[in-house]
């Protein structure tokens, strides 16, 4: 029988009336999450920018920020401002890079400039590979995906409870909403298509600034063959660990 087409989206109305009307689901629930992710959804780039700051300030009371009263500590700061020097700013703003005293072998950015490099990674890898990196997070900042990441992670914390009709947001995040956020935000993961453009930004982030060419590929091989041996992959963490098939983006950079 031929369904005439003006009929198809009552039909298909009328199919998802009957399914939330079904006992087995909670038709609040389903009324309530729609509404939670419209509500995050309009979140401004200023509001997320905020919540943001909040959480790069919740990160840095949990981690340790190399002191420069240390000298252990200090030598790493001393070498990041020497690896980036002037390269570190984005459309005219400056950004916000510092290193965390941790052995883990990571970095990260947030959509609000920030970025954070452990110095468990800067203890594998040379300064032209580290800038490569750098300028890896640079491109998610840029590309936006460091906003697109932060806005699943407010879909799958606890800081929706603070969004309210209007997408607007509380003057102050509790330290458990900065952690459920944290907690999100670490596990979040940016696609493949998202992971060649920020890899393709390392590298022209390097070629821009003279720097190894090779670099942006070296440090990705250098990541896979961490995440190869069971014994080592445990210090790499999460944000890292989840970039998908490092070899083949190395190998796709080589090309060039």
């Amino acid at each position: 029988m031929k369904i005439q087409k003006n009929i198809i989206p009552i039909l298909i109305f009328a199919v998802l009336l009957s399914i939330i009307g079904c006992s087995s689901l909670n038709k609040s629930k389903l009324i309530d999450a729609g509404g939670k992710t419209a509500q995050a959804a309009l979140l401004t780039d200023a509001e997320i920018n905020k919540l943001s700051q909040e959480y790069i300030e919740y990160s840095d009371k949990e981690n340790q920020l190399c002191k420069d009263s240390d000298p252990n500590q200090k030598k790493y700061t001393d070498r990041m401002n020497k690896i980036i020097g002037n390269a570190n700013t984005l459309n005219g703003k400056k950004l916000d890079i510092k290193v965390y005293y941790s052995k883990t072998q990571n970095a990260f950015a947030c959509a609000n400039g920030s970025i954070r490099v452990y110095s468990g990674l800067m203890d594998i890898m040379s300064d032209d590979e580290l800038f490569g990196i750098i300028g890896h997070e640079i491109g998610h900042i840029s590309n936006k995906d460091t906003k697109e990441a932060f806005r699943k992670a407010i879909l799958t914390s606890a800081v929706l409870d603070v969004i309210g009709s209007t997408g607007k947001t509380a003057e102050k995040l509790t330290t458990s909403q900065l952690g459920s956020l944290a907690s999100a935000y670490t596990n979040a993961q940016f696609s493949q298509k998202q992971e060649y453009a920020a890899d393709d930004y390392g590298y022209n982030y390097l070629k821009k600034n003279g720097k190894n060419l090779k670099a942006m590929a070296s440090a990705l091989r250098t990541l896979q063959k961490l995440y190869d041996n069971p014994a080592e992959r445990s210090k790499i963490a999460q944000m890292f660990s989840t970039h998908p098939e490092a070899a083949k983006r190395a190998a796709r950079l080589e090309k060039k």
